[in-house]
C-alpha cells in the first residue's frame, strides 16, 4: 500500500454548505479531499477536484467501503471530518420510531462508525484529527429540536470521551460548534409525521421560517474546521457565532433561569 506524499482529508456531506465549503478549503491548500454525497446529489459536483463518494451515512456498508477504498487509494488519512446530518422536528408525539432512529443513525452513529474504522490507520501513521461537526443545540435543547439537539449532545459525550482515550494516540478530537449558518439546512427540516401539528405550536420553531439568510456563512465554519484540522493543539471545543454566548450563560447560570431565557427566546 503506497502513501500518498499530500495529506488526506475525509469530509462527510460535501454536496453543499459548510461540508463543500470545507471541501474547497482544504483542496485549495493541496489537501487530498475525499467526500461522502448521497447518490441524487453527485452530478451537482461534477468538475471539483475531489475523489467523490456516493454513501449513506445510515448504511454501515457505504461507510466501511468509502473507509477502505480511502485508505487503498492513499494509505493515509490525516482528517476526518464528519459534517453530515440533518434536523428532525417537531414535538416527540408527533415522532415515530424509524424518524427517531434514522436521526441518531445519521448524526451520531455514523461519525462514531467513520471514527472506529479511521482511527486504525491513524494510529498507524502516529496521529490526525476527528473533526465533529456540532451545533449550537449541542449545549442547549430547545422545544421542537429534541431529537436534534440529543443527538448533538451525543456527539459532544463521544468527543470528550474520545479526547481522553486517544490524547497518548496523537489523534486529536475537535468539536466545530456553530449557531446559525447561511446554507439551505433551514429548507431541509424533517417534520414528524405521527399527527398534524399547528406551525404556532411551539412558537417561532414550529414556522416553516426560511431561516438560510441568516447567520455564519459556510466559508466561516469552514475555516474553523480547517483550523482545527492544522493547528496542531489539543483544543476540543470550537464555538463560532453565538454560541460562545451560550458556553458562557450556561456556566455561569443557574438551570432555572438559563432554561427560562431559553424558553422565553423560542416564543
Amino acid at each position: 500500500m503506497a502513501r500518498s506524499s499530500k495529506k488526506v482529508v475525509l469530509i462527510t456531506g460535501i454536496s453543499s454548505g459548510i461540508g463543500l465549503a470545507a471541501a474547497q478549503l482544504f483542496s485549495s491548500h493541496d489537501w487530498i479531499v475525499v467526500g461522502t454525497v448521497r447518490g441524487k446529489n453527485i452530478k451537482a459536483l461534477k468538475g471539483l477536484s475531489i475523489d467523490i463518494q456516493e454513501a449513506e451515512m445510515n448504511k454501515p456498508e457505504d461507510l466501511r467501503r468509502v473507509i477502505n477504498q480511502l485508505i487503498a487509494s492513499y494509505g493515509r488519512i490525516d482528517a476526518l471530518v464528519c459534517n453530515a446530518g440533518y434536523a428532525l422536528i417537531g414535538p416527540i408525539d408527533t415522532l415515530d420510531y424509524d424518524q427517531i432512529r434514522n436521526q441518531y443513525l445519521t448524526n451520531t452513529v455514523a461519525p462514531a462508525e467513520l471514527s472506529r474504522l479511521a482511527i486504525p490507520m491513524m494510529k498507524e501513521q502516529g496521529g490526525g484529527s476527528i473533526i465533529y461537526v456540532s451545533s449550537i443545540v449541542g449545549r442547549i435543547g430547545l422545544a421542537g429540536f429534541g431529537m436534534y439537539s440529543s443527538s448533538k449532545w451525543a456527539l459532544e459525550g463521544l468527543a470528550e470521551s474520545l479526547s481522553a482515550e486517544l490524547h497518548e494516540s496523537r489523534i486529536r478530537i475537535k468539536l466545530i460548534e456553530p449557531s446559525g449558518v447561511n446554507t439551505a439546512f433551514w429548507t431541509s427540516l424533517k417534520r414528524g409525521e405521527g399527527r398534524d401539528w399547528k406551525n404556532g405550536e411551539l412558537g417561532r420553531i414550529g414556522g416553516e421560517v426560511d431561516r438560510s439568510s441568516h447567520g455564519l456563512s459556510p466559508d466561516k465554519v469552514a475555516e474553523a474546521i480547517y483550523l482545527a484540522a492544522t493547528d496542531g493543539s489539543a483544543r476540543l471545543r470550537y464555538p463560532l457565532g453565538q454560541t460562545r454566548l451560550v458556553g458562557i450563560a450556561r456556566r455561569i447560570l443557574p438551570d432555572r433561569l438559563f432554561l427560562s431565557i431559553v424558553r422565553r427566546g423560542t416564543r
